[in-house]
């Protein structure tokens, strides 16, 4: 049976904390939750959709073929999963990258890094760094709406290097919306500045994805690749 959600859950991945976190932000979102008993048995799957795009988390044998059924009458374009969920599905694969944990902790200079207040100033980062970086309203009153909500945090470094935790929630992290300016690369402040978030998480798993050839790097701040996230994409008539 799948329904709407209507109360909070317990995250088991990164993935259903990523549809929590989606669930506390967003009263336009819509989210749901599978389950394979009575209206209160746990759930076997949850999914969050917001602005057609789709991220599904499994567990306890979900009945897929509903599943199925179900997200091809939904209006997503992108859905985000673990690589083993993205083989039970019936939807083709877009991209791959890697998701990668951090299991090295280690003592971090907080020298120049402070937590962003203002979302322009992040975005002013991101957009020098990310030229095809778009609605720029919406995506400042959308970060400044996580930040209201608790399910996201910014940092600054010296002015040129930015970082964020989103979907935060009491277990989990998904570390993101990472940008150095061109001048500054080079200098070791990204991997300074995730350090330092990291251990600001503390207590929580937290995890970042990333594309293959920059598994290393993360690996040399503390980071080991855990699994394949897999987007996949719905193809319409």
């Amino acid at each position: 049976m799948i329904k709407l959600l209507d109360g909070e859950f317990t995250p088991w991945d990164i993935y259903s904390a990523c549809v929590l976190a989606a669930y506390r932000s967003y009263d336009d979102g819509l989210c749901w939750l599978q389950t394979a008993g009575g209206m209160n048995a746990a759930p076997t799957a949850v999914l969050s959709l917001v602005d057609g795009f789709a991220i599904l988390a499994v567990r306890d044998h979900p009945d897929w073929e509903e599943l199925a059924a179900f997200l091809r009458m939904q209006p997503w374009s992108r859905l985000q999963c673990g690589a083993a969920i993205a083989e039970k599905l019936p939807f083709p694969v877009e991209w791959t990258s890697i998701c990668l944990r951090f299991s090295q902790p280690k003592q971090a200079d907080s020298a120049g890094i402070a937590r962003a207040n203002d979302p322009g100033e992040v975005y002013g980062i991101l957009a020098r760094c990310f030229p095809d970086m778009e609605n720029r309203n919406d995506w400042m009153a959308d970060l400044a709406l996580r930040w209201r909500k608790g399910t996201a945090k910014s940092w600054v470094l010296d002015n040129t290097c930015t970082a964020s935790a989103l979907a935060l929630t009491e277990h989990y992290a998904f570390l993101g919306a990472l940008g150095t300016l061109p001048e500054a690369r080079g200098r070791g402040l990204a991997g300074r500045l995730l350090t330092y978030i990291a251990g600001e998480m503390a207590g929580r798993e937290v995890w970042l994805s990333c594309r293959e050839e920059l598994q290393g790097f993360y690996e040399s701040i503390g980071f080991e690749r855990a699994e394949d996230r897999i987007t996949l994409k719905k193809e319409t008539a």
